[in-house]
């Protein structure tokens, strides 16, 4: 293949539990040292050619803001925020719970860019994101917004280090390319104290589903 790809196996107290945390509060508090930040430097690099991301690409869903994350394969689903920039850093969701929308990439629908998406692995348990690692190409990711639901297929699943996710932050935060593409991303290979990498997640919309319409009773 062209484009070499690096996979790694991933430390398995990353994705199996090992004490439970059932309150939001409790896993913000859980999560708020684990979470790598995606971009420091890497957002910035993108800014400077930064093309603003639109277009149609299915008449019948019109592209729309996310709401929910859904991973049938590995059972999982996600309400999605939209989150922004904090100075040169992509804020994530307080609640690991929820995965961010970067409200600075393409809507879902769009013809134009790519939707990117992060979300939570906490070593604990209780992350939204944290069966990631189990992903596989081929595998289906939908993302739904108020008018229907988008469906994508897993094309490459990467694991990249700091420095890596910020040599190819075009490819991965660009929106001058894509053509609406789904780049789903979170933090992998925990250390002890931190994690160490970022698994990011490339998929194509292949279908769109229209929300079916209420039958009002009369």
């Amino acid at each position: 293949m062209a484009q070499a790809q690096r996979r790694t196996s991933v430390r398995s107290d990353v994705a199996e539990a090992t004490h439970k945390i059932d309150s939001p509060s409790r896993l913000a508090a859980a999560a708020s040292g684990l979470w790598t930040a995606l971009v420091t430097l890497a957002i910035v690099m993108v800014l400077a050619g930064l093309v603003w991301p639109g277009g149609d690409a299915d008449a019948e869903v019109p592209p729309g803001a996310p709401q929910r994350l859904e991973l049938p394969g590995l059972k999982t689903k996600a309400k999605v925020v939209p989150i922004r920039l904090r100075g040169e850093v992509l804020d994530p969701p307080r609640n690991p719970r929820e995965i961010g929308w970067w409200v600075g990439s393409a809507k879902p629908g769009s013809a134009q860019g790519q939707t990117v998406v992060t979300g939570h692995t906490v070593h604990t348990g209780g992350g939204s994101l944290n069966k990631l690692d189990h992903i596989e190409p081929g595998q289906e990711v939908d993302i739904a917004t108020k008018d229907g639901t988008f469906q994508h297929q897993v094309d490459s699943v990467q694991v990249l280090s700091r420095s890596e996710l910020a040599e190819q932050s075009q490819r991965i935060f660009g929106q001058d390319h894509g053509d609406g593409r789904l780049v789903v991303i979170t933090c992998t290979d925990w250390n002890g104290s931190g994690y160490d990498s970022n698994i990011v997640v490339f998929a194509h919309r292949f279908n769109a589903l229209p929300k079916k319409s209420r039958v009002g009773s009369s």
